[in-house]
């Protein structure tokens, strides 16, 4: 198969990016040959769906979860996902779910983990057990030419800034604009999208002055010319040996799903696929060793 990177050929309709609303499920297409015997096994009886592994996506989430031309789900994670599968003796299955909600779809059992490049904040990590496997940048996103003259992060009192909801985005957000009020300044006005797109759409139409997202998705829309953007900032959220950091996440303590999709992940690790996936999209130097926070 041809290889692409996150910053070109991904080319993807626009309708695509702009219907997904709710939730879908969809078959990832079909599995690669899985391993043989697979290298663990999860009783068929607490799966979702018999023979399949159902993860919990927020889609699109380009060049991570989308969709492409076809209609069919591709990216990095639908990669990953498809090769744990696979290795675990099931096919993958994607529930699409707006980001805000997909904490409670895995804990009401819609899914039987998430995979949804979630950040890693204290709030989450009380409520799953979160795998680390990338480590992000945040940006302020204005169009460009910067026309309303927007400033970094710490100089949005009083702007219009879009940010998905219950992103970590919109929390960093509230907080600043906290500290405007605290500072005797107008706070942020933050308008909340349940989609990445719908806010650069906000952005595009001048509904907002700015977008707060991660670098990785805006580059991409940059670089393929389907957004004429700029960064006015860029920074990494958090503190410590967790800032930035990214997962993949389960309900929490729950061992039967979770110890054998590790062990898939760690045959990927061993054997290179991991690595070899992550290269195939250009975007080795974000990865990192899968770890539990």
């Amino acid at each position: 198969m041809r290889r692409r990177t996150a910053l070109s050929g991904l080319g993807i309709a626009a309708a695509a990016l702009m219907a997904l609303t709710g939730c879908a499920t969809t078959t990832a297409g079909a599995a690669p040959e899985p391993t043989t015997p697979p290298v663990a096994s999860i009783d068929s009886d607490l799966l979702v769906r018999a023979g399949h592994l159902t993860t919990c996506m927020d889609m699109p989430y380009q060049p991570f979860q989308y969709f492409d031309s076809a209609g069919d789900p591709t990216g990095v994670d639908i990669d990953l996902v498809t090769e744990v599968a696979a290795r675990l003796g099931l096919e993958p299955n994607i529930q699409n779910s707006v980001f805000d909600t997909i904490i409670a779809a895995v804990k009401g059992g819609k899914c039987d983990l998430i995979w949804a490049d979630q950040y890693v904040t204290p709030e989450r990590v009380e409520q799953l057990d979160m795998v680390a496997y990338w480590r992000a940048d945040e940006v302020v996103v204005v169009s460009e030419g910067n026309p309303n003259g927007v400033g970094g992060r710490d100089e949005l009192c009083g702007v219009k800034v879009a940010g998905q909801k219950g992103g970590a985005d919109v929390e960093t957000l509230e907080e600043l604009s906290a500290a405007c009020v605290a500072a005797g300044d107008e706070p942020i006005n933050i308008l909340q999208f349940p989609r990445s797109p719908d806010a650069y759409q906000a952005l595009a139409s001048g509904q907002v002055d700015a977008w707060m997202t991660e670098k990785v998705a805006a580059l991409l829309l940059q670089q393929e010319k389907k957004a004429k953007i700029e960064f006015t900032d860029t920074f990494t959220l958090g503190d410590g040996d967790t800032a930035g950091l990214t997962a993949f996440s389960f309900r929490p303590g729950d061992a039967d799903v979770y110890d054998p999709v590790m062990e898939a992940v760690q045959s990927m690790i061993d054997d290179g696929t991991w690595a070899e996936i992550w290269k195939k999209w250009g975007l080795s130097d974000i990865a990192v060793e899968p770890h539990k926070i």
